[in-house]
């Protein structure tokens, strides 16, 4: 803020925008915070499942499966919470597109990684402060 900027009339009113528009950016807020978790997790599930690669026995086969279970999991979490997002971004084809996209392992990374790029370029355009793990939804209390 410029100190010797004028006083503004609109300087402590909220900032009003369309109803919609303010739907849309919170749906886009929270689904990228979600793929952020799930980015996080898809790396953990791979640490895990690398670290376990040289194990051999019972408890490692059933650590196995429980790792692939979490895996399936966080890919479907993924795929769920991309298909939203890329449809509040780009709409209904290219929600589909990626969720073909993301049953491919390391392609399904990328896709995610896109996508919360895409999203955090939309969120910051419209005013809003990034962080690591998405917006903050206390951002959204001074909008109307």
């Amino acid at each position: 803020m410029n100190p010797y900027q004028p006083p503004s009339p609109f300087q402590n009113q909220p900032y009003q925008m369309p109803n919609e528009h303010v739907e849309r950016l919170k749906r886009i807020a929270f689904d990228q915070r979600m793929i952020n978790f799930v980015v996080l997790a898809y790396l953990g599930v791979g640490g895990m499942n690398t670290s376990m690669a040289a194990e051999t026995g019972q408890e490692a086969a059933l650590m196995r499966i429980i790792i692939g279970f979490v895996a399936l999991f966080v890919i479907i979490a993924g795929v769920v919470f991309a298909v939203r997002m890329a449809s509040a971004l780009h709409g209904t084809v290219i929600a589909v597109l990626c969720a073909v996209s993301l049953i491919i392992p390391c392609v399904g990374l990328i896709v995610l990684l896109v996508l919360n790029s895409q999203a955090t370029r939309v969120l910051r355009n419209a005013g809003l402060k990034v962080g690591l793990l998405g917006v903050d939804s206390s951002q959204f209390r001074n909008w109307r």
